[in-house]
């Protein structure tokens, strides 16, 4: 059973890339609203601020002019600038001072400060500017400062903290509400991304059953109409596909028995010769037979002795003729449990009147019984017979035919050789390519179909030149049929 990955589907695969675009898409606008929300509540900080420190310094200048003066006596005043100061709410002040030009404190928020000098880096800047300072001395600490100053006189500086936390608190709640809008939209979108492709891929899944359920060879179901989309016109190219491939497979079957039929003819013309021999002699013993019956001169001996003659002449030729039918018909393909041993005889003594001609010795290294092996038995009589006039006709000048037999690895293993002169090393290669012969004679589909026959047959065949002359032709044929 196949391990089912969720993300392997095409369905898996969109809703994955869809929530990481999602998240992309949520992540960047979160990021952006984030930050600008984050500026704009610091900008309102910062300009209210700004804006209280400004307008309370004025406060404090005339106060702190006004005393200078004598117009009024020193009465706590400015601690009570700082004290309502420190209960404003909208700003969350953490302290408030005020700086004399020094940096001695004069008023503070905290009574423990009054009095204390200041020589840090930030209040430096804050004594030797003339305008209003923003300084953070820690990431949550926003420090504003005011110089008390008329023209070129400075009495001091007002000096605020403003706390930040607020600030980080609002825009950390406002991440968590993204982080959860963005996960209840990828969880939508998952379930409609479900809910559509359960309709979208629904007459693909039905095309894919059809599809697993088709066998080679057998005919395409008729076609049934579908819808205009995409996946009707799949569906339509799928059947049109199919139909062509069935009629391209017919029309391969049609040629390739065209082609069997012809290299056969070609093989029968080829054994014209031998049979007529065959038949002709006995022909010839007949007729004399016949002559003498006519002449009425023989002793009754002598006619049981001619009529014997005449028996198995008759039965010579009958048997000639009944071999050579038995190869050149073309019944279907059907396979039986065949004995080799036998096959290759009843090839051999088709082709017994060119042996003998040749003067060509035939040795047979075969087995009394071989294991049966489920063929087409006048199909591979063609392939041995087309193997064997090969060689018959490399051995111009007589040799020998070489038949061996036997079973390696579960295999029967059938080896051919001859002493003739070979097949040229750089085209041997081709010797198994349709129209392909080097004797100027023949289609040259011999070996090229007898090659057909035996892969049909779940076998091998594989033609190499011999040590010493002579080509060496082995087929191998599965012995289980599974």
């Amino acid at each position: 059973m196949k391990n089912f990955h969720p993300f392997t589907s095409l369905q898996g695969k969109f809703t994955l890339y869809l929530s990481i675009l999602i998240l992309a898409t949520m992540s960047t606008l979160a990021y952006w609203n984030i930050s600008r929300e984050k500026k704009l509540m610091q900008d309102v900080i910062v300009k209210e601020g700004k804006a209280l420190v400004e307008s309370l310094a004025i406060s404090c200048t005339n106060t702190m002019l006004y005393e200078e003066i004598g117009l009024i006596e020193e009465g706590g005043l400015l601690d009570n600038y700082i004290s309502d100061l420190m209960q404003r709410k909208d700003l969350h002040i953490i302290y408030a001072m005020i700086l004399d030009s020094k940096g001695k404190v004069i008023a503070h928020s905290s009574m423990n400060e009054v009095g204390s000098s200041y020589q840090d880096e930030i209040t430096e800047k804050i004594l030797t500017s003339w305008n209003t300072l923003l300084q953070y001395p820690s990431e949550n600490v926003l420090d504003i400062s005011s110089p008390l100053a008329i023209s070129t006189k400075r009495w001091g500086t007002l000096r605020i903290g403003i706390s930040l936390e607020n600030l980080k608190k609002e825009v950390s709640s406002l991440a968590l509400k993204y982080i959860f809008y963005t996960g209840g939209l990828i969880l939508l979108a998952t379930g409609v991304i479900g809910l559509l492709f359960g309709f979208i891929t629904k007459p693909l899944k039905s095309l894919t059953k059809e599809m697993d359920g088709m066998r080679s060879g057998t005919d395409p179901p008729p076609f049934s109409e579908t819808a205009d989309d995409e996946i009707g016109i799949l569906r339509k190219s799928y059947y049109q596909l199919l139909k062509r491939i069935k009629d391209d497979e017919n029309e391969r079957e049609r040629t390739q028995r065209n082609l069997f039929l012809t290299e056969k003819m070609v093989a029968i013309g080829k054994l014209t010769s031998g049979v007529a021999h065959e038949i002709n002699n006995p022909l010839g013993g007949l007729l004399n037979c016949i002559y003498h019956f006519k002449r009425r001169d023989l002793s009754p001996e002598r006619q049981l002795e001619y009529l014997q003659l005449m028996e198995d002449g008759i039965k010579r030729i009958q048997k000639t003729v009944t071999n050579l039918l038995e190869y050149a018909q073309t019944p279907d393909p059907e396979r039986s449990a065949t004995d080799f041993n036998f096959l290759i005889q009843k090839s051999l003594s088709l082709l017994d009147y060119q042996i003998k001609k040749k003067q060509i010795e035939v040795v047979k290294e075969i087995p009394e019984k071989l294991p049966l092996v489920e063929v087409d038995r006048n199909q591979m009589s063609q392939v041995f017979v087309n193997i064997f006039l090969n060689s018959i006709q490399a051995m111009e000048g007589g040799g020998t035919l070489k038949i061996g037999a036997g079973v390696s690895d579960g295999r029967l293993v059938v080896t051919i050789s001859d002493t003739g002169k070979g097949v040229p090393e750089d085209i041997l290669p081709k010797v198994f390519d349709p129209f392909f012969t080097t004797k100027g004679e023949g289609t040259g589909l011999g070996l090229w179909i007898a090659q057909g026959i035996v892969e049909r047959h779940g076998g091998t065949i594989q033609l190499s030149n011999g040590e010493g002359q002579g080509a060496i032709v082995e087929i191998q044929f599965p012995i289980d049929r599974k």
